[in-house]
């Protein structure tokens, strides 16, 4: 779990970790107690929900050059907009509320403070205060088509299956995980996953080689132990059963393979994609920078 603190921020724009479908900057001016301000941050909050869930970050400056950058620390008073009072205005300008998100103060010094927002994907759709649905897309907020209304509602007809991963060994092992966010059971699970091959231990790395990839396709299954014989001293046999697959219970993971990793995994341009294919949900696709699972 990401520990929200001074040196979280720090991290982000050292590492210049660009906006995307899970993470947004907004200045300190973003908070305003006029009208059109608080219907801005319904209508950001409502667009996380409505997507894949995410981080808003209310005192963080853009670069003006590069666009979607942090570029500094700008941060909020805190006597004039309290975490009470924005929790306030997600819970009030937000219908039907949004149960699942989190303010986390992040103490800049006695009077001024950044707000992390950790809002989590939705089972349902949720309306701005401007009786408009939003969506998270190119970095921003947009309205949503009926179509994606009507998906979003059956949401909580199917598994919501999404990717986890975890650097392990010093970063030298990537651990990529299924989890179940919905609510209903995950039976049948398949995931085409992608990895730069020029990252994974023993392949030759250069800075100069098109980027290509290493296809892993993964499932949700397992195989029993039927029997285990020792053949010698501290040698053991296991025999095992055939594959089958292992249901994915909501708000559970399935570890779905260690991948050993190489040289300069980290670079800007190294990243993963892969599309998730389980029961009768609608396939998802995803991608994410190495880099971006530093800060996890």
């Amino acid at each position: 779990m990401t520990e929200y603190n001074i040196d979280y921020l720090n991290s982000l724009i050292e590492n210049k970790v660009e906006e995307n479908l899970n993470l947004d900057y907004k200045a300190a001016g973003s908070l305003d107690k006029q009208n059109n301000k608080t219907t801005e941050i319904s209508k950001d909050v409502s667009a996380f929900a409505n997507s894949d869930g995410g981080i808003l970050i209310y005192g963080i400056k853009e670069d003006k050059v590069n666009k979607h950058l942090p570029e500094k620390i700008d941060p909020i008073n805190r006597k004039d907009f309290t975490k009470e009072w924005l929790e306030q205005i997600i819970q009030d300008k937000i219908r039907p509320r949004i149960s699942d998100f989190k303010i986390h103060p992040i103490e800049i010094n006695n009077e001024q403070v950044v707000y992390v927002v950790d809002i989590k994907k939705s089972n349902t759709a949720h309306q701005a205060f401007d009786k408009k649905y939003y969506k998270r897309y190119n970095f921003q907020s947009t309205s949503m088509y009926d179509y994606e209304i009507r998906d979003i509602l059956n949401r909580a007809k199917n598994p919501e299956i999404e990717l986890d991963f975890e650097l392990k060994d010093k970063h030298s092992t990537l651990v990529v995980y299924a989890v179940n966010i919905g609510r209903i059971l995950a039976k049948y699970l398949n995931v085409d996953f992608k990895i730069p091959k020029q990252i994974i231990e023993g392949n030759e790395y250069s800075p100069f080689n098109k980027m290509t990839f290493e296809t892993y396709n993964l499932d949700n299954t397992i195989r029993d132990v039927l029997d285990v014989e020792f053949t010698g001293l501290m040698q053991v046999s296991e025999k095992y059963g055939p594959s089958r697959y292992e249901p994915i219970l909501p708000n559970r993971r399935f570890k779905l393979t260690e991948i050993k990793i190489g040289n300069h995994p980290f670079d800007d341009e190294n990243y993963l994609e892969w599309e998730i294919f389980c029961d009768n949900a609608n396939p998802k696709k995803g991608t994410v920078k190495m880099n971006q699972l530093l800060n996890k």
